[in-house]
């Protein structure tokens, strides 16, 4: 009763410990890291809300696939494959019963399930420690991991398929202490629900069997008894396995499904130096890294005296863990490209078995019954706790920092409120909707609240066969089009007929005997600029104009041109603090300039606005996409949404920033604002 008590008192602790660090983003969109694949599972979830709870039907918001045909071929199906989709299916019971399709709900659902896992954390550590303030300390540990505390209010199966997985490693660690044969099928059982739902948490089933392989040799464990709970386990992953290839057949999927290795020694390289990077210190912080450090020295001093006395099950434990360890390490080689470009995959594999080994580690830490000691010890956890603690606060904010950099937040904050919209527009919940540069699929048609299309790549190809499918409606952004649609595929402005705009979407159909131009579509051509500017090069600019670089090498028209070479960081600028049209109200600007490159260049347009000493405005268009051709001049017009000004404490700036070192011409070079 003592240690239920105790063990309660740490899981309310630490469900107080999750208020802190979500209570903010709890209702929060799937945004910021790894949008794309939380807003797929949110798509899931509301998929079997308009499915009738079919399980074995799961389906998204969009009727091309990734797998196997790369978004380019149109689908009558909004069906998916999807690994076992469980923890997608029981937020849309619990939305049904609750009348409400909100995000928390399915956060909320995913943080309730973290807490089970961490209650059986505290557990496991007990029953081979049989020590309150270890047990507690690894669970500290294991709570205040980065990209753990940013999931674990997720849409992703990660976290609830990890709890499945330290219930299944504690009822297999209390078999063998019992060797009761109800703990070894509590433990397969949980261990195949975390393996259905992802694929990586196989590993510690295989890791599980493998150490009941040698217990069988040594005669310690009967080969009778496990027969029917492993046929149970391989039936159950081998009937969905076989399934899911079926869906996939049939339907195709939005979800990868197939082995991504390194493609040289190289790409290895470079694969674990951006995981040192970007990665290492997010699975981890410095901190845990230095404790794992020290407790094993500690650990090894102790083995080394003699004064643990290590207990059979522990060395069973200790063997479970080596395993598991070696099956991350195979998983991590077949699919290292994956832990590049996903986080998340540290916790599918090689965040659990470092908390068994810390758990271990602790275990081999001899008691002591010297009362000053055992105080010293609470006093040392305690301000490493405190450290520990602080660490994810800071980490979830710094993962949520967002610029013009982040087109995925552009998108969720452009398609805000476009249900609305379409509603007005009289456009129904069944219209099909062919997104143009939808980013991540399911976004734009999460937030329109309908199904459709979604164009991922905007080249030429994929634009014009995308017209091409059998949709309603057009929505494009209106920031993205000139950049990301109307550059790639000019003659797309005689093919869209725009039928509304709220300044941040434009809803089109399609129509073939338009003959318009860009100003034309954009809007602005029966518009007058309230404000113009412009240099060509063959007379000095205004007051405002600064790092004017006339050249006479090169010209588009007249005789001069402007120059950017690799020793100049900030090309042409115009800069000003004199903008009262911007005072009055948010305004349009078109940009626009001939440019001649002669080889690869790295380089940007950048429009920018400070007010009160605060960035409140920044956005950057590379021109290595926009300018495609070689030796050959271009032009290139861009579109910015300025907002207002409400200070006069400000300072507005365009200007081309060369980010790589390029060597690049430009003429004719313009600013129109409406």
């Amino acid at each position: 009763m003592k240690a239920k008590i105790k063990g309660i008192g740490i899981l309310l602790f630490f469900i107080i410990l999750a208020f802190v660090y979500h209570h903010k983003y709890i209702n929060e969109f799937p945004s910021h890291i790894h949008a794309w694949a939380q807003s797929d599972r949110y798509a899931l979830s509301l998929g079997f809300l308009e499915n009738g709870f079919n399980f074995f039907k799961p389906q998204t918001f969009v009727y091309n696939h990734q797998f196997p045909d790369n978004w380019e071929v149109p689908s009558k199906q909004t069906i998916t494959s999807v690994n076992f989709p469980i923890h997608d299916y029981i937020p849309a019971l619990l939305m049904k019963i609750t009348g409400n399709t909100s995000p928390w709900v399915f956060r909320m659902y995913i943080l309730l399930y973290s807490f089970l896992g961490l209650f059986f954390l505290f557990k496991l550590t007990f029953s081979i420690t049989k020590d309150y303030v270890k047990s507690a300390f690894a669970v500290l540990f294991a709570a205040t991991s980065s990209v753990f505390v940013y999931y674990q209010s997720g849409f992703l199966p990660t976290i609830p398929s990890l709890s499945n997985a330290i219930i299944g490693i504690f009822f297999y660690y209390k078999y063998l202490q019992e060797n009761k044969n109800q703990h070894f099928w509590g433990s397969i059982m949980f261990l195949t629900l975390a393996a259905l739902s992802r694929t990586t948490f196989a590993i510690p089933i295989v890791a599980v069997l493998s150490i009941e392989f040698i217990r069988i040799i040594r005669k310690e464990s009967s080969f009778v008894a496990k027969i029917l709970p492993i046929m149970v386990s391989v039936a159950l992953l081998l009937s969905y396995f076989l399934y899911n290839g079926h869906l996939q057949n049939l339907y195709g999927s939005i979800f990868l499904n197939h082995l991504l290795p390194a493609e040289s020694f190289d790409q290895v390289k470079k694969i674990v130096k951006f995981i040192y990077q970007n990665w290492l210190f997010q699975y981890f912080s410095i901190y845990h890294y230095l404790i794992l450090i020290m407790l094993t020295i500690v650990g090894i001093f102790s083995l080394l005296r003699r004064k643990s006395n290590i207990k059979r099950p522990e060395i069973y434990f200790g063997l479970l863990i080596g395993s598991y360890l070696c099956g991350c390490i195979l998983f991590f080689i077949f699919m290292m490209r994956q832990f590049s470009a996903h986080d998340y995959y540290f916790i599918d594999t090689f965040y659990l078995p470092l908390n068994l080994f810390l758990i271990l580690l602790l275990a081999l830490i001899p008691k002591t019954e010297k009362r000053s000691i055992h105080i010293f010890k609470i006093a040392f956890l305690g301000i490493i706790s405190l450290i520990l603690l602080i660490q994810p606060i800071k980490s979830q904010e710094q993962r949520r920092e967002t610029g013009s950099w982040d087109k995925t937040e552009a998108t969720i904050n452009n398609y805000h409120n476009s249900s609305h919209f379409l509603d007005s527009l009289g456009i129904s919940k069944s219209s099909k909707i062919l997104v143009l540069d939808a980013v991540a699929p399911n976004i734009p048609f999460l937030l329109m609240q309908r199904k459709g299309y979604a164009v991922m790549d905007t080249k030429k190809e994929n634009l014009e066969r995308a017209l091409e499918w059998d949709f309603d409606y057009i929505v494009i952004q209106n920031e993205y089009f000139i950049s990301d649609m109307y550059t790639p595929y000019p003659a797309i402005i005689n093919k869209l007929k725009k039928i509304a705009d709220n300044g941040k979407i434009s809803v089109c159909t399609l129509s073939t005997n338009l003959h318009q131009t860009l100003l034309d579509f954009i809007g602005l051509n029966e518009k007058k600029a309230v404000f113009e500017r412009d240099v060509d090069f063959e007379t000095n600019p205004g007051v405002f104009w600064q790092n004017y670089e006339p050249t006479y090498q090169k010209s588009y028209s007249g005789r001069a041109s402007g120059l950017l070479h690799p020793d100049i960081l900030y090309g042409l600028t115009y800069k000003t603090n004199q903008f009262s049209e911007l005072q009055e109200k948010s305004r349009t600007l078109l940009f626009s300039s001939y440019f001649l490159r002669h080889t690869e260049i790295n380089c940007e347009i950048v429009v920018s606005i400070h007010e009160n000493g605060q960035n409140i405005y920044y956005k950057s268009n590379n021109l290595e996409q926009l300018i495609q051709k070689q030796n050959e001049w271009q032009k290139v017009s861009l579109v910015f949404q300025l907002p207002k000004i409400e200070s006069n404490d400000y300072e507005f700036a365009l200007y081309l920033f060369n980010t790589g070192g390029s060597t690049l011409y430009y003429d004719e070079f313009s600013i129109s604002i409406y």
